[in-house]
C-alpha cells in the first residue's frame, strides 16, 4: 500500500515525467513513517518536518512541491483514519521542513529572488520586522498587489483581516521565539484580489543572512477552496441531508460534551418524538410527499426551541430528538413538549395535499454527569415506546438516573 502512495507522490512531484526509481523508494520510506505517526492519532510534527526536508533533498527544490504533496498527505491521513487536526499537523510540519531546507540552501541575496521568480507558490522576503523587501509574481497574484505596492509595507497586514497589525506582529514574533525550528504556520482570513474574504495558509521562517542579519521568509497559499470543501464535508458528515438538522453522529458528540461539562447536580432533558402513522402517509401520498412533510415538520419543531442552547436532531425516518441542556426542570420540559405538540396542530399543505398529523413524545430528565449519550437516547426511546402504547398524541416524562440505570 505504501508503495502505491509513494508512486503517486513521486508522479506528482515529477509533473508528468517518469519519476526516478530512487525517488519512489525514498518516498516509500517516508510514506511508511507518516502512516505510522498518523495511526497514533497524535502525529509527531518532527516526522513530517523531516519528510519535507527529505523531499527537498531529493532535488525537488521548487516550493510548488508543497502544494503538490498536500493531496497525497490528505490520502495518507484518510487511510490512517486520522482526523482533520492530525492532517493539519502533518501538512504544517511538512511545509515547515521544506521551508527550512530551502532557506538553509539558498542565500538571502539576489540569487534567492531569481530562484523564486518562477515558483508557483507565493514567496516573500521581509526584514526582521516583517516589512516586505521582495516578493515573487505568485505572491503578487495571491495578494492582488504589485511588487511596488508591497515593498515597504508590513507583511503582517496580509495575515488576518480581523486582527490589527501590532497584534499579529506580536503573535508571529512570539511564536517564532518559541519555535524550536524557527518556523511557524498560520491559517487566517485575508482579502482576496476580487475583494471577497478568503483563507490563506502562511508559513513564516526566520533566517540568517550571510552577513549575520535576520530576515523573514514567507510562503503563502490560498486555501479557501480546500477549507470550504473540508467544512462542507464536515457539515455533511454531521447533518441530515433532508432537513439540515444535526444527525445522530452530531447529536452524540453534543451529548458527550454536555455530559463532560456537567456538574454533579446538573439536570438535562432528552426527548424522543415521532409522527403518529407516518408510514400510512408515505403509503397514501408517496415518499416524495413524505420527505417534504418531514422538512416542514422539522422547521416547525425547530422554531419551538432556543437555537442558542437547545438541540433538535433527526436520527432516522420520522424520529427526532430534542435536548434541553442544564438547567432543566419539569416545568421547562412540560412547556417545551406542549410547544412541540402545538406546532403540528395546524394542517400541513404539501403538494396540494392537506395533511394532519400528531406526534408522540417520550422524555427523560436526568443528572447527566457520569452518564453515556447512548444510554440517554435509549432511555428516551423507551419513554417514547411507552407513550405510543397509550395511543396517539401522548407523551410521558420520567426521571432517570444514569448511575443506577433506572427510571
Amino acid at each position: 500500500m505504501s508503495r502505491n502512495f509513494a508512486a503517486r507522490w513521486a508522479a506528482r512531484l515529477a509533473e508528468g515525467a517518469v519519476p526516478p526509481d530512487h525517488r519512489v523508494a525514498a518516498l516509500e520510506t517516508w510514506t511508511d513513517r507518516l502512516l505510522a505517526t498518523l495511526a497514533t492519532g497524535a502525529p509527531d510534527p518532527v516526522v513530517a518536518e523531516r519528510a519535507g526536508a527529505a523531499v527537498y533533498g531529493l532535488g525537488c527544490t521548487d516550493p510548488v512541491v508543497i502544494a503538490r504533496s498536500m493531496p497525497v498527505l490528505q490520502e495518507l491521513s484518510e487511510h490512517a483514519g486520522a482526523d482533520t487536526t492530525a492532517f493539519g499537523v502533518v501538512a504544517g510540519g511538512f511545509g515547515h521542513g521544506f521551508a527550512r531546507a530551502l532557506a538553509a540552501a539558498t542565500p538571502a541575496t539576489e540569487g534567492l529572488e531569481a530562484a523564486f521568480r518562477h515558483a508557483s507558490i507565493a514567496i516573500s522576503i521581509g526584514d526582521a520586522h516583517g516589512n516586505i523587501i521582495n516578493a515573487n509574481p505568485a505572491f503578487e497574484r495571491l495578494t492582488g498587489k504589485s511588487l511596488a505596492e508591497l515593498q515597504g509595507t508590513s507583511g503582517f497586514e496580509l495575515a488576518d483581516v480581523d486582527v490589527d497589525v501590532h497584534s499579529i506582529r506580536e503573535q508571529v514574533h512570539g511564536e517564532l521565539e518559541r519555535s524550536e525550528n524557527g518556523t511557524i504556520r498560520l491559517d487566517s482570513e485575508y482579502i482576496r484580489p476580487d475583494g471577497a474574504k478568503g483563507w490563506a495558509t502562511w508559513t513564516v521562517t526566520r533566517c540568517v543572512s550571510a552577513s549575520g542579519g535576520l530576515y523573514l521568509l514567507g510562503f503563502g497559499e490560498d486555501t479557501t477552496e480546500h477549507r470550504t470543501t473540508t467544512e462542507r464535508l464536515h457539515w455533511q458528515a454531521h447533518h441530515d441531508p433532508l432537513t439540515a438538522l444535526p444527525n445522530r453522529r452530531h447529536l452524540l458528540t453534543q451529548l458527550d460534551t454536555l455530559i463532560t461539562e456537567a456538574g454533579p447536580d446538573d439536570l438535562a432533558a432528552v426527548c424522543a418524538l415521532d409522527m403518529d402513522g407516518f408510514k400510512d402517509i408515505n403509503d397514501a401520498f408517496g415518499h416524495t410527499v413524505g420527505d417534504s412533510l418531514l422538512i416542514e415538520v422539522a422547521a416547525r419543531l425547530q422554531a419551538c426551541l432556543d437555537p442558542e442552547t437547545d438541540v433538535l436532531a433527526r436520527i432516522g425516518g420520522d424520529e427526532f430528538i430534542a435536548v434541553l441542556p442544564p438547567p432543566a426542570d419539569e416545568e421547562r420540559v412540560e412547556k417545551t413538549v406542549h410547544l412541540l405538540q402545538a406546532a403540528v396542530e395546524e394542517p400541513f399543505l404539501v403538494a396540494d395535499h392537506q395533511i394532519e398529523i400528531t406526534i408522540s413524545l417520550g422524555a427523560v430528565m436526568s443528572r447527566i454527569a457520569g452518564g453515556a449519550p447512548s444510554d440517554l437516547l435509549t432511555a428516551a426511546d423507551n419513554c417514547l415506546y411507552a407513550a405510543k402504547a397509550l395511543g396517539k398524541n401522548r407523551w410521558i416524562l420520567r426521571r432517570w438516573d444514569p448511575v443506577r440505570r433506572g427510571s
